[in-house]
């Protein structure tokens, strides 16, 4: 996904960490939405089944749910369940405050832990949020679903937070003339009274609610080819199809092609693109990525973006940062992939452009002061900054130097295979890339991840008895902490030729000796920029 511009931030509903803090007691397995779409206005009916395990502990089925809808009725196993605030029994279900200013809709349950049942929930109203009922920038009404990052609550009750992903089928039917998308294979499209039609969508892979979503409109579809048996499609309203197709979206049987050899097959049944409404430049939907149609209409759309998007298929959507403060996991290796598609490709200079890029704008933002795992950041939206994108892209960047090509690109598959359909933490992927380097990591995941900042250098260096004397200070801010650094250092030598090697500096001073065969005329540090530092600074002590 791509931040929001600075206007959408002013504008959108903060939404707080703490409306998370209660979870449910329960594992949600699998969910069965159907929604009706109006020909006018913005009220739709739905219902939502929910099929879960019992867990140890008890207690009601928690759903994150909108007060805004009216609740029709709800089943359960054993047949309706009744409103307690109408039969006044606490038996019933309840819609209730959270601690954190959301709603949870409480339903009674029955039965021992590992028992597996169902609940339905019947409803119908005007969302708030979440699916957007409106009319495109060519004055045609749409509807499209935009959950990130605890919207999905706005149009369907469920556990609203990426630790508990699910399966889910989507029955959407919408007015004459109009298509429907959602997550996973399309499995039954039906023709109903008056020209409207119901679209049946099935994933088969568990998924966070985040990225579960529909989309509606009337819209052109175009193939775009299939890769490894994944089909790829493009959705987009009639006027904008000649620049998608001509433009970012025509290497995407190659992205494909490149990060499944990269990281290991794709994980879902297939790929759509969609102009839609989202609020983000591109949305990772699973399977059915939602881009703005702002990019449509000024042509901005890149194929970086799209290179983007298609990498958090693997990881964000398949391998799931397991809390928000965790969003580097997501955003991070997308920011860092997206580029690394260039590369592969043999387009070394637009790779290196992009990761330039990334430095300078976190280099200029307002979040050096802060660490890529921000606990102390309580709203969300907020977290889609340039520690969990740039800077975090940089992380996996220097770890890849750090280790080598074939061991980085090893325990990025080993972390895939291991953790594909699940929920993550930093933990997570410090553990396998340790155990696939055999070596100890925790140095560098707690200085770049936990600490705030960059390293900024200043450096002298003499020759003295046919050594390099290299003594390097750390000038960052104090509160920031010192930083343990492979640096890379380039020597030109007085009789002509250059000389590469790395040299290792801790510490807020450093002093480092290398034997050269030559006097240097020119010392440079990090000449290939492979890290995120800053040199001040660097002369010759005479």
């Amino acid at each position: 996904m791509l931040a929001l511009t600075l206007a959408l931030v002013q504008t959108a509903q903060l939404l707080s960490v703490a409306d998370d803090s209660l979870r449910p007691e329960q594992e949600i397995l699998h969910y069965r939405i159907a929604v009706e779409l109006p020909d006018t206005g913005r009220t739709i009916r739905a219902s939502a089944a929910v099929r879960y395990v019992m867990v140890e502990g008890g207690g009601p089925l928690r759903l994150d749910f909108d007060s805004v809808f009216a609740i029709d009725s709800i089943v359960g196993a054993a047949g309706k369940i009744p409103a307690a605030q109408r039969s006044g029994t606490a038996q019933g279900w309840r819609l209730v405050k959270s601690s954190g200013g959301g709603w949870l809709l409480l339903v009674p349950v029955a039965g021992s832990p590992g028992d597996t049942s169902e609940v339905t929930v019947y409803y119908r109203g005007r969302p708030r949020d979440g699916l957007i009922v409106g009319s495109n920038r060519h004055g045609r009404r749409v509807v499209f679903a935009d959950n990130w990052p605890n919207r999905a609550r706005h149009w369907f009750p469920g556990e609203d937070h990426p630790s508990d992903k699910a399966t889910a089928e989507f029955s959407v039917e919408v007015p004459s003339g109009w298509r429907a998308v959602a997550n996973g294979a399309l499995v039954g499209l039906d023709t109903l009274e008056g020209g409207r039609t119901r679209w049946r969508w099935a994933i088969s892979r568990p998924i966070p609610t985040y990225t579960m979503v529909i989309g509606a409109a009337s819209l052109s579809v175009a193939a775009l080819g299939t890769t490894d048996g994944i089909a790829q499609t493009l959705w987009v309203y009639a006027e904008d199809s000649a620049f998608a197709v001509t433009g970012p979206f025509r290497r995407v049987g190659k992205m494909l092609e490149v990060y499944s050899r990269l990281i290991g097959p794709f994980p879902y049944e297939k790929l759509a693109h969609v102009e839609s409404s989202t609020r983000f430049g591109g949305m990772e939907n699973s399977t059915a990525i939602f881009y703005a149609e702002s990019g449509f209409r000024d042509q901005s759309l890149s194929e970086e973006t799209v290179a983007h998007e298609i990498a958090h298929q693997w990881f964000g959507d398949a391998v799931t940062p397991g809390d928000w403060h965790h969003l580097w996991l997501s955003e991070g290796f997308a920011s860092y992939l997206g580029p690394m598609f260039f590369e592969q490709v043999g387009e070394v200079p637009r790779f290196r452009e992009a990761m330039e890029r990334n430095r300078r704008v976190y280099f200029l933002s307002d979040v050096v002061d802060r660490p890529i795992i921000d606990t102390a950041q309580k709203v969300l939206l907020d977290l889609l900054n340039a520690n969990t994108y740039p800077k975090a892209a940089w992380v996996l960047h220097m770890l890849r130097a750090e280790l080598g090509d074939s061991v980085f690109l090893a325990g990025l598959r080993g972390y895939y295979r291991r953790f594909r359909d699940s929920s993550v933490l930093s933990a997570d992927f410090q553990r396998v890339m340790e155990e696939v380097s055999g070596r100890s990591l925790g140095w560098f995941f707690e200085q770049w991840l936990l600490q705030p900042g960059y390293p900024r250098l200043s450096a002298e260096w003499a020759y003295r008895d046919g050594s390099l004397v290299l003594r390097v200070r750390q000038m960052q801010e104090e509160r920031w902490g010192s930083f343990a650094l492979r640096l890379p250092v380039r020597v030109e030598f007085e009789g002509g030729g250059a000389e590469e090697f790395v040299v290792r500096v801790s510490g807020w001073q450093s002093e480092v000796e290398r034997r050269l065969r030559d006097r240097p005329v020119r010392v440079w540090l990090d000449p290939g920029g492979t890290l995120l530092m800053e040199v001040v600074e660097l002369s010759e002590r005479r």
